[in-house]
């Protein structure tokens, strides 16, 4: 405003000489320009003194660290921000203290690095990195002014440093994971190839343990049907002995002898027809034929079998059911399977003990339970169970010839039927042998189980 007045002041008095207005010129003359110098000088002054003020306020407002030396590298100015970073808060500092007093009179930075300039680019200033005693981090960039003088500005990075360190130890950390991922991934290419090979290997393992059970199978089945044909024989020759259809004996021997052969020949029969059951069974040659009937008379028709060698021991037998239980069986099989049962429960059950069966139906399955008051089976045991040739061995057992084959075949018989056999048992307290048969199975799902069987 102060320039805009001096400037029209100035054209009117142009104007005036021009014109040759001699008022103008008078007045100019009594003093005139005395006055509006000294109003100018003062006003001027007034406004150097504001915006002095101000630019002070504003540099010592500023966030980041200033300092202006001249061109001698002296002190002209510098903000609280400069001597709070470099420890110069509680010394005296004056414009004209040259910049190599000041600097030593403060804290002396830990390390100072250059930042090297992008190649072909020319600018007249200079940044490095300062790391302070406290441990921050200042990024400082000095310029030159016109008068050669020199703009130092720093600015606090220490929150820059910490997550560049961060995202170095990231880096690192991530470079370790990396490659560990990378020699796990070997390590697992390693399993996989072993893996492959034991696969190959456990593949073709089994295909001989299948054939060898197959050539098993065959040879038991073979040998069998060769052995009973001779020890038919034995039994029929021992029975007209026994009973003297062609004349007595004269000898007692020759009875007892008779009598042991015709005992041993009948033990063999039966375990010569178990082994050929279960290699049956094993070569997946079993054929269920399924019928709907009555299956308390297959219960009636096996205690009545049995009854002659329970009455030898005192063993009562019995039956708890219904009168009447109808369900989809093979009569053949499960007749099998309730004989196997009841021969165990009399043979390992002391004498006077107590054998009963025990049936129930339900909507969802029958069940068959052999209970007995027998010697038990120790918990360790009962998991051999059902397995070809597996026996409980104890001192009672030792007494009694068997071929661990009973239980096996009638377990297998069992799953034929789409159902399970279980086995709970304390010792000296009795055993409880549980077939559970499903009640509703179509003629597909039975004939799949019997395939997998």
């Amino acid at each position: 405003m102060v320039r805009a007045k001096i400037a029209r002041r100035l054209a009117v008095k142009r104007t005036a000489e021009r014109s040759g207005d001699k008022l103008f010129r008078d007045k100019l003359a009594i003093g005139g320009w005395s006055r509006l110098y000294t109003q100018l000088k003062t006003r001027l002054g007034n406004i150097t003194k504001v915006e002095t003020d101000r630019l002070a306020n504003a540099v010592e407002a500023l966030p980041d660290s200033f300092a202006l030396w001249d061109s001698k590298n002296n002190l002209i100015t510098c903000n609280a921000r400069f001597r709070e970073f470099f420890g110069l808060l509680n010394v005296g500092l004056v414009p004209g203290m040259s910049r190599r007093l000041v600097m030593s009179m403060g804290t002396k930075p830990v390390r100072s690095t250059v930042i090297k300039k992008p190649i072909g680019q020319i600018l007249d200033s200079t940044s490095f990195e300062v790391l302070m005693s406290d441990g921050r981090w200042l990024h400082v960039n000095e310029s030159k002014t016109r008068e050669g003088g020199t703009v130092s500005v720093g600015t606090d990075i220490t929150a820059l440093k910490k997550n560049a360190q961060k995202i170095i130890e990231n880096e690192k950390q991530l470079r370790v994971s990396v490659s560990d991922l990378r020699e796990s991934r070997r390590e697992l290419e390693r399993q996989k190839q072993i893996l492959v090979e034991l696969s190959e290997k456990y593949s073709n393992e089994r295909n001989r343990a299948e054939a060898a059970n197959h050539a098993k199978s065959e040879f038991l089945a073979n040998i069998s049907h060769e052995l009973r044909t001779p020890l038919n024989a034995v039994i029929g020759f021992s029975e007209i002995m026994q009973h003297g259809l062609f004349g007595n004996m004269t000898e007692q021997k020759y009875a007892e002898y008779s009598r042991d052969i015709h005992e041993s020949g009948h033990f063999l029969l039966e375990v010569i027809n178990d082994i050929l059951d279960m290699s049956r069974i094993e070569a997946g040659k079993v054929d269920l034929n399924f019928e709907h009937g009555d299956i308390c008379e297959i219960f009636d028709e096996c205690l009545r079998l049995v009854t002659g060698i329970a009455d030898t021991k005192n063993i009562n037998l019995s039956y708890k059911g219904p009168a009447e239980l109808s369900c989809r069986h093979d009569r053949r099989a499960l007749k099998q399977i309730t004989l196997n049962l009841l021969s165990n429960a009399i043979k390992f059950t002391p004498e006077q003990g107590y054998v009963t069966i025990v049936a129930s139906q339900k909507q969802e399955h029958l069940q068959i339970v052999i209970k007995d008051t027998g010697i038990g089976i120790p918990d360790d045991e009962i998991c051999k169970l059902g397995r070809p040739f597996e026996q409980v061995e104890n001192q009672f057992t030792k007494s009694h010839s068997g071929t661990g084959l009973g239980l096996a075949i009638s377990r297998s018989l069992v799953e034929l039927h789409g159902g399970k056999l279980t086995i709970n048992s304390q010792l000296d307290l009795g055993t409880k042998v549980s077939c559970i048969f499903p009640t509703v199975e179509d003629d597909h799902d039975l004939t799949n189980k019997q395939n997998a069987a």
